[in-house]
């Protein structure tokens, strides 16, 4: 499985990154995790956006699911077949699409796990103030999406190789409804991840001491995300 970060910045794109977005390919299998503001220009570095198999959309908030609009231009130009799109119920409500999207076949986040090509997908709901969810890939890659710290998120996550999860601000100033670095970092420990990368980024932050505060409580090794870091897991 070979994970590459197309797009890592939180809340809204940054001046080196856009909105989140996570491109997990295996045996010719592309599924892509969020595509949030600015991602499908990025995208097409790695991916040819008319060979994408299937999207998971963890929330509707633009900094996750707004270039969704983009992916359909961009399939409707070459006439690819429709897209599977798993995501909260709200999600076509939120877009505000005035025609409906007959480049994307929508589909909600089911409760048992979900077959995608030669993945597993396990998905839990989160706590972010709006319906929100987490995904497990198989055994290697936990993804958080933007959540508060929850029972629901320390149980899909238990014993990943990867933990990708937000570092949305730092443990003394508190982010409601977002996960801190430290947060992060104390969330890897305890599911006995191999390796933490934080991201949803946001740009206005200091990286590198949401870096050093997720590395105090991780028990793991830490990297931060940056557009094209790839990782075989």
């Amino acid at each position: 499985m070979l994970l590459t970060v197309v797009g890592c910045a939180g809340s809204v794109p940054g001046p080196d990154s856009a909105g989140s977005c996570y491109l997990v390919e295996q045996d010719g299998h592309r599924l892509l995790l969020d595509v949030g503001t600015g991602a499908a220009g990025p995208l097409q570095r790695h991916c040819d956006p008319a060979l994408l198999d299937a999207v998971l959309i963890s929330h509707a908030h633009g900094d996750h699911c707004s270039d969704l609009a983009s992916i359909a231009y961009l399939r409707d130009r070459v006439k690819a077949a429709p897209l599977d799109v798993y995501g909260p119920s709200n999600l076509r409500d939120e877009l505000n699409w005035r025609h409906p999207a007959p480049q994307f076949v929508f589909h909600g986040l089911p409760t048992a796990p979900l077959r995608s090509g030669p993945h597993t997908v396990t998905v839990a709901p989160v706590e972010h103030g709006i319906e929100a969810y987490a995904f497990r890939v198989g055994d290697a890659l936990c993804y958080t999406g933007d959540t508060a710290p929850c029972e629901s998120l320390d149980k899909l996550a238990q014993g990943c190789e990867v933990l990708l999860a937000e570092g949305a601000g730092f443990d003394d100033t508190g982010v409601p409804r977002h996960l801190t670095a430290g947060d992060a970092g104390r969330l890897a420990a305890r599911s006995g991840a191999r390796l933490l990368v934080l991201t949803h980024l946001r740009s206005w932050l200091d990286h590198g001491r949401l870096l050093d505060e997720a590395a105090r409580h991780a028990g793991c090794p830490v990297v931060l995300a940056h557009p094209g870091l790839r990782l075989r897991l």
